[in-house]
């Protein structure tokens, strides 16, 4: 399903198609790509079968061109938030933004804005409710804009769409407004359907978790260059997995299960498995973070393994967290000469 790569040392790509893996300063080198996979059958019961056991022994699984029919439908949509991120980023109103996208949708009523001074990240978190037929069914629903660093070198932003109280975590206590902040995102951003209105790609979310899906805590992504995530996992209570869908641009992912990361820090490090686990359940553990992050080496040990998967305008990713134990880590860096754009979503039980 992924093309092939070949992995360059920093300052030695060969060929048009090299891509250099750099993030925020840290250049890791470069991977040279074969020819773009063709897209997959998500009917195809054989298919189906291979990416269940993907998705239960927690490995990424790279739908190539999957959403390439409904991103043409969309495509004015997507080209409209990449100008409003253009926008945000040189100072424009989130508020003013946000509320023009949502003009016909008298159903989401304005309920203030602020700003978390002790985020440096935050720039801004707007408020609405929701209406029904005049009455209030949903509270404090909001989106908040955030750069994704606050290294100075990186323009990445992001916009992440829940509800209630973030420092009380009431998102993962509470199921009842979570529809509302979902159909809230669905409004401002109309290209969520490339992924929710795509029948076959939730079919097949729902044959892989066994579970009717909702698609919450959502986020949309602007990676600029030289941006991207550090290695991280997407383990929280309730959540099954991820779903990202790449709309515009391209990005490029170092992705595997937990417990095969730990395998390849232990190796790094001279380590035991064990204690490697152990260690990546700390946040504080500047070592590891040096190597995951910021280790070319290690960049090249993961690429040469196969775990590197390159997202281009219309693939989707899923990265599957069966357990705890089994989650897909990630990282991300943004790749090409301008900025990206695309969504990602928590994979949640419609009902518990």
């Amino acid at each position: 399903m992924q093309a092939p790569t070949t992995w360059f040392a920093p300052g030695r790509a060969r060929g048009a198609r090299a891509l250099e893996l750099a993030r925020r300063g840290v250049r890791h080198g470069h991977v040279a790509l074969g020819p773009r996979p063709r897209a997959l059958d998500l009917g195809d019961r054989a298919l189906r079968a291979e990416l269940a056991e993907r998705w239960g022994a927690g490995r990424p699984i790279h739908l190539p061109r999957a959403l390439e029919g409904r991103l043409k439908e969309r495509r004015r949509e997507a080209r409209a938030t990449l100008s409003m991120f253009e926008r945000l980023r040189r100072g424009a109103s989130f508020q003013d933004e946000l509320w023009g996208r949502l003009d016909g949708h008298p159903e989401y009523e304005p309920a203030g804005a602020t700003v978390d001074l002790s985020d440096e990240r935050e720039l801004e978190k707007v408020f609405v409710d929701r209406l029904r037929h005049g009455r209030r069914v949903a509270r404090d629903l909001y989106a908040k804009l955030s750069w994704i660093s606050t290294d100075e070198r990186d323009d990445s932003l992001r916009i992440r769409f829940s509800f209630g109280s973030e420092a009380l975590f009431e998102w993962q206590q509470e199921t009842r407004r979570a529809p509302h902040a979902e159909a809230f995102a669905e409004a401002a951003f109309p290209e969520c359907d490339v992924l929710t209105g795509h029948a076959e790609l939730v079919g097949l979310v729902r044959a892989l978790t066994g579970r009717a899906p909702r698609f919450g805590e959502r986020i949309v992504y602007n990676n600029a260059p030289d941006g991207g995530a550090i290695f991280h996992h997407d383990v929280e209570p309730h959540q099954l997995g991820v779903l990202y869908g790449q709309l515009a641009g391209e990005t490029g992912w170092l992705a595997l299960p937990k417990p095969e990361l730990a395998r390849e820090v232990a190796d790094a490090l001279g380590i035991r498995p064990a204690r490697a686990l152990k260690r990546l359940e700390r946040e504080d553990d500047q070592e590891l973070f040096a190597l995951l992050n910021h280790s070319p080496r290690f960049t090249r040990r993961l690429v040469e393994r196969g775990d590197f998967v390159h997202l281009r305008a219309g693939d989707a990713l899923l990265l599957p967290s069966p357990t705890p134990e089994l989650t897909c880590w990630h990282s991300v860096f943004a790749l090409g000469l301008r900025p990206s754009l695309a969504h990602s979503y928590g994979v949640f039980a419609r009902r518990r």
